[in-house]
């Protein structure tokens, strides 16, 4: 009962930062005005806005203008859904499943803005730091250092590597969003699990360049934006960091 609970409510906030995915990157509200089609402003009725389940009743489409609604829409809710049902398995009812669910919550609209725009939005950063610090209080109070280390290691090694790619390059191969991604990263992870989603993050990244120039999707001068990939690092790290470094000291022992 307590997981259909968590999903429903995944998906009811999922939707909720598709809205905040749309509008936060133009600057626009996200409480007014309701929520409408984005092409032929046509605002949705009650039934038009269940997450999921609206979008399959429309066939993927505006009831009035028939545009196509993108996939990912529902794709986010879905999304948003497992990563609640994940937080809840490790955390069950607790003000640390609250804590997380908020910081994730960000990190996704953080992730859909950077793919739509290549920017990481300073105000994000910001207030995702507000359930960052309780949660570490609560929870972790004798490591403190480490996440302050973890914050700090983060940011100045992306900060490095953007600086020897500008360089090398002469552009910008690693920009300040990132690094400030970084810290908020490092600061929740501390500095081993800092680490393994330092690397989780080049690994996934550099796959999916491989297989997106394979099939010819970008070009290879293309700039891609890093930020999807350091929310996998960290979401990967924080649930499993422990047990995927464990491994692979392994296999060296």
């Amino acid at each position: 009962m307590m997981y259909t609970l968590v999903i429903i409510l995944g998906l009811v906030i999922g939707s909720f930062l598709n809205v905040c995915i749309h509008r936060l990157q133009k600057n626009e509200s996200i409480s007014k005005p309701r929520s409408h089609c984005p092409s032929c402003k046509y605002q949705l009725r009650f039934w038009e806005n269940i997450p999921v389940l609206s979008y399959l009743l429309l066939g993927g489409k505006c009831s009035k203008c028939e545009i196509k609604i993108p996939l990912r829409y529902p794709l986010v809710e879905i999304l948003t859904a497992l990563v609640f049902v994940v937080i809840y398995y490790y955390y069950s009812v607790s003000i640390e499943t609250i804590l997380l669910m908020v910081f994730f919550s960000i990190v996704i609209i953080i992730t859909f803005i950077d793919i739509d725009v290549q920017l990481i939005p300073n105000n994000l950063l910001i207030i995702s730091l507000l359930p960052i610090i309780p949660f570490i209080i609560i929870n972790q109070p004798n490591l403190y250092l480490s996440h302050i280390l973890g914050a700090g290691l983060l940011a100045a090694t992306f900060f490095i590597i953007g600086y020897i790619g500008k360089l090398i390059y002469k552009v910008d191969s690693m920009g300040m969003g990132d690094v400030k991604y970084a810290f908020v990263i490092g600061l929740l992870l501390g500095w081993e699990k800092g680490i393994t989603a330092f690397f989780i993050a080049f690994i996934s990244a550099a796959i999916m360049i491989l297989i997106m120039l394979l099939n010819k999707k970008i070009s290879s001068k293309q700039r891609i934006p890093f930020g999807p990939f350091l929310s996998i690092g960290c979401f990967v790290a924080f649930f499993w960091g422990a047990g995927i470094m464990n491994w692979y000291i392994g296999f060296y022992r």
